[in-house]
């Protein structure tokens, strides 16, 4: 999203049989992100794993121009590499499939993304009005799990979008809405996110102020906000793994922070922060619900 005011955010549809997760902010100025930046996130009071033997994270988080995985055990944000093939414009958002497929977008571009590298290869144009930001992979048909995924985004304006692929083309479909909360509209905040067995949660606003997290009811798209907000805005990224919610927050320039977001109650938890904008987060929609 642009600094100042949110944009909108349109489902991809990809008829790929790989989801991806994550969205984003679309922010012009420049980043204050480096490749050594492997401790800029350290948590003061992350998750520890549990057992004997605990599968490395496979969350990942990106500036406008460069991508990371996060280590939750230390909340670390470990580089992996500049997106390239980008021109002018920044990664507003990621998603990746149950097979390890990312696919990223800026405001009106799709791209494959190496998840070794963070080497960007064009896919498609978008040619909807909206920008390109809020991502997720969710099943076509919800109770086939293990079936075909679309990727689905949300907008400003509180719609749910699917964009589908054709060519070198990507267009989008209104497949719902996220309602109403207290008489007043619902609208994307900043991402969405899939897991199966978990469910569908987002971050909304309500209103002027702070964001929300609120569950998504996939046959309508309904979005029920949960608690009194999170005292954070601009939660550009969510991710979820092992149990945990995770939010990425764009602090302006030269800070970002990582939060984590309680589903019963809504309330945020800081448990990193550094030098990175965040612009979204992503994670496989087979990520594990437990540790």
């Amino acid at each position: 999203m642009f600094a100042g005011h949110r944009l909108l955010a349109p489902v991809l549809a990809l008829v790929l049989a790989l989801p991806l997760v994550a969205c984003g902010p679309s922010v012009t100025g420049d980043d204050d992100d480096t490749p050594d930046a492997r401790t800029d996130a350290v948590a003061t009071d992350g998750p520890t794993p549990d057992g004997d033997e605990v599968l490395p994270s496979r969350v990942y988080a990106h500036s406008g121009t460069m991508l990371y995985r996060i280590e939750t055990s230390t909340m670390a944000a470990v580089p992996i590499g500049a997106f390239t093939n980008l021109g002018t414009q920044t990664m507003t958002d990621i998603a990746v499939d149950r097979n390890e497929r990312m696919v990223g977008v800026t405001l009106d571009r799709i791209f494959e993304i190496d998840v070794a590298t963070g080497s960007s290869t064009f896919l498609a144009d978008f040619t909807g009005s909206d920008n390109l930001t809020s991502l997720s992979f969710v099943p076509v048909n919800i109770a086939d799990p293990d079936g075909p995924e679309m990727l689905v985004a949300a907008t400003d304006r509180g719609n749910v979008l699917r964009i589908d692929v054709s060519g070198q083309t990507a267009t989008a479909t209104v497949i719902g809405d996220y309602g109403q909360h207290q008489g007043m509209d619902i609208i994307s905040s900043g991402d969405i996110v899939y897991v199966k067995d978990f469910g569908i949660v987002a971050t909304v606003d309500v209103g002027n102020g702070n964001d929300f997290l609120a569950t998504i009811n996939p046959a309508t798209w309904a979005a029920s906000v949960i608690g009194t907000g999170t005292a954070y805005d601009k939660i550009f990224g969510v991710a979820f793994w092992a149990g945990t919610i995770y939010g990425f927050v764009d602090g302006g320039p030269g800070a970002g922070s990582i939060i984590r977001l309680d589903r019963q109650t809504g309330a945020a938890t800081l448990v990193a922060s550094g030098s990175i904008r965040w612009y979204g987060a992503g994670v496989t929609t087979v990520a594990p619900t437990i540790d």
